[in-house]
Parts: structure tokens; C-alpha cells; sequence
């Protein structure tokens, strides 16, 4: 008996010190990891983020989109989806018969979470303009999207409700070309359990993972880049291609509507060259799409006022100079709905000679990729102000800006916390420094210019835009 249990350890015994070594060394290396914090810390990517009107999405040109059949109570009202996913009444797929669809693309601006009330949304204004039930303005509006992530939403639901208008609202961050992150939870890819249990137990596991992208945790830690790539490098452009193909083919008609910036004495475009067409009015041209102002017919009717208020605080949410609130969305309804009642070009929409300037300065429009939660300060705010506490998201920043006064996000963050409260003279600081230490970043540009214009400073403002070109 003791020679077989010898010939049994002899036998086996080197796969047993083949194993026992080989944990040991997982074991060290696990140790080594921890210690050298090579491991991101874990945020659970498969789990639902609750308080977010938002979801990720397995579209990757989206990244996220709106959560169905989802309500939840703002400072300025109530805010409720559809069962399409959509900020707008109940819809039934199927057009009625004699009924006239308005769709209606754009960002935050025709969205308005956390800006409105359902009942104060641009397009709920719009649809109460006309008697009767047989026009509708359908709310495709999504916050943070570019217009090729709008155009791209328009081909994969919006054709199916049979649109005779496509209205797009182009805001000057369109030309970004990403759309920025607005909720960490609500993981898209399927991956088997203990897969998940060690991305969270194991930092070894965890570096492994995101570094060869296993089971794509890495797509998904990582949606900002995943957009971008999906994206591209000049979305106006591809956009706007996309647009003129999807209404020849479907039949639909186009207006690209520009949205103006709101001042304390001024409602106007920024303007990229003085005296010379918006880059995305060239852009349309050349694709034979009708593009108008709608600064023009806002300012003729801030005109004819009593006392011409600010129009800054008289139409935008906290004044932020951009957001439309009850009042600047009633405006803006009407206005669209005096622009779509005239006689618009119709389809076929016949490509023009290119604009080759036109592109390129659309492409160096845009803001870097990186410019949204890329750290965890990114996330914690971010997360602070989707659950609505905005006192606290400013407190974490300027905590942040206490310890890392250099801190290029914190200082953005900050710049733009202020601005969409409002706070416009506090907002120019930050603003100034995030382009000192950030000079790419054309979403601190964009606001830092609207902030010096609404402050009575146009020269500085001009001398912001012309320096990002």
C-alpha cells in the first residue's frame, strides 16, 4: 500500500504543484493589480439606473435613448414618455386618414427635460395651434443628440409614422460628434453570471476585461467612444446627406430651423464668420434642403413688446440663454407653425456642387470626443444631477476644483453647471479657464461666447468663436 501511494503522488503530485503554484501566482498577481490600482473602479454597467429618464442603447450611432412608458416629477413639472420611447402624448403608429404628421428632430432644446412641463414642450404648444384633430407635431427630440444621431433615429422609428414634415432644430453643439453621457446604468450586452461576479470580486479579472474588451465590458464602460467612433468625424455632414436621402425616399418634406442664442439685450445666431452665411445653412444648401433663422421672426416679436424685456430671463429656463421656457416654447411654436404653413420645396431634394470650406469648418466645429465623463468626478456629477440635486452636484465640483484647481472636467462642469442655471457672469470664469487649460473643447467655447454676448460683451464673444476656428 505505501509504494502505490507513492507511485500516486509521484504520478499526480506535479499537477498538484502545477495548480497550487499556478493560484499562487493569480493570487499575486490579483495582489499586484489591487496595489498598483491598475483596475478602474467597478460600476455595475449591467444594472438599471433607476432615476435616469434615459437607457443605453444597442445602437451605437444613439448610445442611449429614452426610457418608455416613464414619468418623474422636475422643479418645473412633470415629464413623461410615451410606450415608443419619446417625450410626447400617446401615439398611435398608424396615420389616420386626412391627418397631417409634423416630426420633429432635434435635442434638449425640443426634448426639454427638466426644463418644462409635458404641457409646455415646443411641440405640445405646436399641436395646439391648430383646431380640430387633424394635424399632429410628434416630439422626437432627445437631450445631447447630433443631428446624425437625430437623422438616424428619424430612419429607425420615426419613418414608420409616415411624416408629410420633418422639422429639424439645429442647435450650435450639433456639431459635435458624439453624444455625451447621460446615464452610467443600464447595461446592453447579455453575459453569462459569473462573468459579472468576477468583474466586480476580481481587479485582475477586471483589468483583463476591459484591457481585450471580453464579453465587451470595455465597449460598455467606455459608451463615449463607442459613439464617436460609431459617429464619425463630421456628423452635420453625414447627417444632413442622410436627411435629403431619407425625404426623397420616403417622401417627406424638410425645414432645418436654426435655433438662436437668447442675450440680455439681443436675440441672435453665433455667428462663425461676420457677414457670411452659418456653416450649417451652407451645408443645406448643398443638399438642396430649406434652411431658416429662427432668430429673425424671435426678435421682431421681442421688438414689438411693452418695455422689451431681457429676453435672456423673459424666454430661456433660469436664463440659461438657451433652453426654451413655457413662454420662448409658445413663441417658438408659433413661429415654427407660421414658417411650415407656407409653401415649402417638396422632394426630390437634388444635391448641389460641394461646399468643400463648408465641411471642413464643420468638422474643426466639433467638440473632442473626450469632453464628457471620462473620471469618476465626470460620473459622480453627472449622477448627482440626474437624481435632481443640484446643490449638491455644485458642491462636489467645487470641492472637486479645491483640491485640483486644474482639473480640466471639474472647471467645465462647473462653467456649465452655472450657465444652465443662469448664472451667467459666475459661469465666465470657470468657462475661461477650462479654455485655457482645454482649448479644444468647443462646448466650453460655445458657452463661454453666448455668456460674454449676454453680458454686453460682444467683442470678447466674436474674439472667443474666431479663436476656436
Amino acid at each position: 500500500m505505501p509504494g502505490r501511494v507513492g507511485q500516486h503522488l509521484r504520478r499526480h503530485g506535479k499537477w498538484w504543484l502545477l495548480t497550487v503554484s499556478s493560484a499562487f501566482g493569480l493570487l499575486v498577481c490579483e495582489a499586484g493589480v489591487r496595489v498598483m490600482r491598475l483596475a478602474p473602479p467597478v460600476h455595475a454597467i449591467w444594472l438599471a439606473d433607476d432615476d435616469s429618464f434615459y437607457r443605453r442603447s444597442t445602437n451605437a450611432l444613439l448610445n442611449y435613448e429614452i426610457k418608455p412608458n416613464f414619468s418623474r416629477e422636475f422643479e418645473v413639472g412633470r415629464a413623461t414618455s410615451n410606450s415608443h420611447g419619446f417625450r410626447d402624448r400617446s401615439r398611435e403608429l398608424e396615420k389616420r386618414p386626412g391627418v397631417r404628421r409634423i416630426l420633429v428632430l432635434g435635442d434638449s432644446v425640443v426634448e426639454g427635460i427638466n426644463y418644462v412641463a409635458d404641457h409646455d414642450t415646443v411641440t405640445q404648444h405646436w399641436e395646439r395651434l391648430y383646431s380640430g384633430d387633424k394635424t399632429e407635431v410628434l416630439n422626437f427630440g432627445t437631450s445631447g443628440y447630433c443631428t446624425l444621431s437625430e437623422v438616424n433615429l428619424l430612419a429607425d422609428k420615426g419613418v414608420a409614422f409616415q411624416p408629410d414634415l420633418v422639422v429639424v432644430v439645429f442647435v450650435y453643439n450639433d456639431y459635435d460628434n458624439f453624444n455625451p453621457e447621460h446615464t452610467i446604468g443600464g447595461g446592453v450586452h447579455e453575459r453569462p453570471a459569473w462573468a459579472k461576479h468576477l468583474f466586480v470580486s476580481s481587479e485582475l479579472y477586471r483589468w483583463l476585461a476591459l484591457r481585450n474588451n471580453w464579453f465587451d465590458f470595455a465597449e460598455e464602460a467606455d459608451p463615449t467612444t463607442r459613439n464617436h467612433d460609431a459617429i464619425g468625424d463630421n456628423n452635420v455632414v453625414a447627417g444632413l446627406a442622410r436627411l435629403r436621402e431619407l425625404a426623397n425616399e420616403h417622401q417627406f418634406q424638410v425645414l432645418i430651423a436654426m435655433w438662436p442664442g437668447f442675450g440680455d439685450n439681443i436675440i441672435g445666431d453665433q455667428r462663425e464668420r461676420p457677414g457670411e452665411a452659418m456653416v450649417v445653412e451652407r451645408l443645406a444648401e448643398m443638399n438642396g434642403l430649406p434652411v431658416v433663422r429662427l432668430s429673425r421672426p424671435f426678435e421682431e416679436r421681442w421688438a414689438n413688446m411693452n418695455a422689451r424685456p431681457n429676453p435672456r430671463l423673459e424666454f430661456t429656463v433660469r436664463g440659461d440663454g438657451m433652453h426654451p421656457n413655457a413662454k420662448g416654447s409658445q413663441i417658438a411654436a408659433e413661429l415654427l407653425k407660421e414658417l411650415t404653413d407656407q409653401s415649402l420645396p417638396k422632394p426630390p431634394y437634388e444635391m448641389r456642387e460641394r461646399d468643400l470650406e463648408a465641411i471642413q469648418l464643420a468638422g474643426r466645429m466639433a467638440a473632442p470626443k473626450s469632453f464628457e465623463a471620462e473620471s469618476f468626478e465626470d460620473r459622480a456629477y453627472l449622477a448627482l444631477m440626474r437624481q435632481g440635486r443640484a446643490e449638491a452636484a455644485e458642491a462636489f465640483l467645487r470641492g472637486v476644483l479645491k483640491e485640483k484647481p486644474e482639473d480640466r472636467e471639474a472647471n467645465f462642469h462647473l462653467g456649465r453647471h452655472l450657465f444652465d442655471f443662469g448664472r451667467i457672469e459666475e459661469a465666465v470664469g470657470p468657462l475661461r479657464k477650462t479654455l485655457e487649460i482645454w482649448p479644444e473643447n468647443h462646448g466650453a467655447r460655445s458657452r463661454l461666447a453666448f455668456a460674454l454676448c449676454a453680458s454686453k460683451r460682444g467683442e470678447e464673444s466674436a474674439a472667443v468663436v474666431t479663436a476656436g476656428l
